[in-house]
């Protein structure tokens, strides 16, 4: 695994190097003076994007894996996404206390085909113990995946992605749950300022200066602290209410999904 910073952006950009974007470049627009980038407009939001040279470069793997999905995760749906749009399968071992009261991200996961392995009692460290050990089934056939899909060329996917927009922002703003996403961020735009909204899990968030939301992971932000765009209310949209106090006018903000 590489080292963010000791490698260079041209080492993390040879790892996806051949690979193009296969949806249309992302949307930017102006709110209330913050640059939003507007993934919630891709189907299974920015991972969705971002894994696919993940997905698309290991042809022997059948099964994708994850077990680090919290009820409210958006990977589930990014994976769901991928899995359909390369033929593969994506199997989301998930505690069973919410199967029968579903969220919107649960529902749109299955709709978009992922296989749910419901587990009774399902701390995320029993969850993730089970996809670990369904994949040691059949390695040579199914991978795991790591939380936030906090993989290289994940990393990799996203500095190639920033760094083909037409833009070349001075501050950005992140939600950050693995940091996966403002590490890609910051080796695009290196002399950029960075901030990061932390939500769930402790991740890794490179140099950027975070702040903790105290709002529990699950639970979304109240309706007078939403951004004007639909943002996801119990991960993005957590952010905007520290954008709106904190930062300076022509910001950036990159908006996952919703």
């Amino acid at each position: 695994m590489f080292d963010l910073f000791v490698q260079s952006t041209e080492d993390y950009l040879k790892l996806v190097d051949g690979w193009i974007d296969p949806l249309d470049s992302p949307v930017l627009e102006e709110h209330d003076s913050i640059m939003v980038v507007r993934e919630d407009l891709v189907n299974g939001g920015s991972k969705a994007r971002s894994g696919d040279f993940l997905i698309k470069s290991h042809s022997e793997i059948e099964e994708w894996v994850y077990g680090s999905s919290p009820a409210t995760g958006y990977a589930q749906v990014a994976l769901a996404v991928l899995c359909k749009r390369h033929d593969k399968k994506a199997i989301v071992f998930m505690a069973d206390r919410a199967k029968d009261n579903l969220t919107n991200l649960q529902e749109r996961a299955i709709d978009e085909g992922a296989d749910m392995r419901w587990i009774p009692n399902g701390m995320l460290t029993v969850t993730e113990k089970r996809a670990r050990d369904y994949v040691s089934e059949k390695p040579e056939t199914r991978m795991l995946l790591p939380i936030g899909l906090d993989h290289e060329t994940v990393i990799a996917s996203y500095c190639k992605i920033a760094k083909n927009i037409n833009v070349n922002p001075k501050e950005v703003w992140t939600v950050g749950s693995s940091g996966t996403l403002t590490r890609g961020l910051q080796l695009a735009w290196p002399d950029a300022e960075f901030h990061c909204v932390c939500v769930g899990h402790k991740g890794n968030y490179g140099k950027a200066k975070t702040y903790q939301c105290d709002i529990p992971f699950n639970k979304p932000v109240k309706d007078e602290d939403l951004p004007p765009f639909p943002s996801a209310p119990t991960y993005d949209a957590k952010a905007w209410s520290f954008i709106k106090k904190y930062s300076s006018p022509g910001a950036l903000f990159w908006n996952v999904g919703s």
